[in-house]
């Protein structure tokens, strides 16, 4: 983790207490240094505890000082993002778009809480900042409704729901109200756009319009809507292996777009940005021009290419079933050997097992050899890989043997995909 004056505090005032108690407890030495080892864990967790107070309290100035500095610019264009999955590429992707026009300001990386949203208002937003993109995560209900309430935004993007951080929210229907608290938000005259193929979101886009709000959505698969005010279609999709082609219709009004992104589910994400562009007053045409600037995010469908031609996919920014399929059916465009390496995914409740066997369906389809990088879900993932052909090898390899395998076995032409954020650590092995 980074140093930070909580971290910092932390570990000084934890080593102080085990430093004191060492040399006041009364017995043998060798008898205190077992006691204050086995009293560490409980020693840290009371510091913690203790610095929790004045942690919250220094967030909540950070907070406020962000809120005014942002009354202050009531002219600057604020568009909220949010989602199950797609809420980063989306951002990096209109963030990109808008730029070309508007002096634009985002959210960091992962970044998506309300205190990474203060800290980067308060580090880098000043007068000549035009528009303001905002990414939203939530871990319970409320949370988007706190950040929500700090930006104010005008624009609302909802990208997908589906069952990743089950876990935490108890079922598909509280994700969805906790997502919708975005949408909740928006002025009268506000923009909420969704997700038009993905039932969650198309369901949200019936609350949204039954509330009178202004819906716009998006679709790759060439959806019409009757109760929607403005539809940003995605046709005639070619996906090739360094790009994706394809014609966008908004209206009467058509153009072709070639962007360098990885696969068709990047579709999705482009015609997020270029509604959330179109909201913010840019042209179709200005938008079109503007997917030229748009390169892969670090992490997210990365290609990287190794000294003997084998493509290296890097997508361990993140992991959830849709994803996973989505970039595991990318592989089937390349002739060679494929295959994947593959972190289980966590905190998706009760679906984890179907979610795993699914994923095992897919791999089993499109990859010569599957890695997963530890046990979790291991028979769910099993049963997927084998009900598709008993012959492929799916095994659990820990980063160095995976790395070893795959300097090993593959050659030009062939593709490895990297999924998630333990798959990492055996691309960092590989030295690319």
């Amino acid at each position: 983790p980074p140093l930070t004056p909580k971290s910092i505090s932390l570990f000084c005032l934890t080593l102080a207490t085990l430093i004191t108690l060492f040399w006041i407890l009364p017995g043998h030495l060798l008898l205190n240094f077992i006691t204050v080892d086995l009293l560490s864990f409980p020693v840290t967790w009371i510091w913690v505890g203790i610095l929790i107070v004045p942690t919250l309290l220094y967030h909540r100035y950070l907070i406020d000082r962000s809120i005014q500095k942002l009354r202050n610019r009531s002219t600057l264009k604020v568009i909220g993002i949010t989602g199950s999955f797609g809420k980063t590429s989306t951002k990096e992707n209109l963030a990109t778009i808008i730029s070309s026009k508007f002096k634009t300001l985002k959210t960091e990386g992962s970044k998506n809480s309300p205190i990474a949203i203060a800290e980067i208002l308060l580090a880098k937003m000043n007068d000549d900042h035009e528009v303001f993109v905002v990414e939203m995560a939530a871990y319970k209900r409320g949370e988007i409704a706190e950040m929500s309430d700090m930006v104010k935004p005008q624009v609302g993007i909802i990208t997908a729901i589906n069952p990743q951080h089950l876990d935490l929210f108890g079922s598909i229907e509280n994700t969805m109200k906790a997502k919708y608290e975005l949408i909740k938000s928006l002025p009268k005259d506000g923009i909420a756009i969704f997700n038009a193929d993905n039932p969650k979101t198309l369901e949200m886009a019936e609350w949204a319009k039954n509330e009178g709000r202004t819906v716009w959505a998006y679709t790759t698969e060439n959806r019409e809507l009757d109760r929607i005010d403005l539809l940003v279609k995605g046709e005639d999709i070619e996906v090739r292996q360094m790009d994706v082609r394809f014609n966008i219709k908004v209206g009467t009004k058509k153009e072709y777009a070639i962007v360098k992104l990885l696969g068709k589910h990047q579709v999705s994400n482009i015609l997020a940005a270029m509604s959330g562009a179109l909201a913010v007053g840019m042209s179709l045409r200005e938008i079109t021009s503007a997917l030229r600037l748009i390169v892969p995010f670090k992490g997210v469908m990365e290609p990287i290419y190794a000294r003997n031609g084998t493509l290296f996919i890097n997508d361990t920014f993140n992991n959830n079933p849709d994803a996973a399929k989505a970039a595991i059916n990318y592989l089937s465009l390349y002739k060679g050997k494929k295959i994947l390496v593959f972190q289980p995914m966590v905190e998706l409740g009760e679906y984890a097992k179907p979610a795993h066997e699914e994923v095992g369906i897919c791999a089993g389809q499109v990859c010569d050899e599957i890695i997963l990088t530890n046990h979790y879900f291991f028979e769910a993932f099993y049963d997927g890989v084998k009900s598709i052909s008993k012959d492929k090898k799916l095994r659990v390899m820990s980063s160095s043997q995976a790395a070893d395998l795959i300097e090993k076995t593959v050659s030009k032409n062939d593709a490895v995909l990297f999924k998630g954020k333990e798959a990492e650590n055996v691309l960092r092995k590989l030295h690319v």
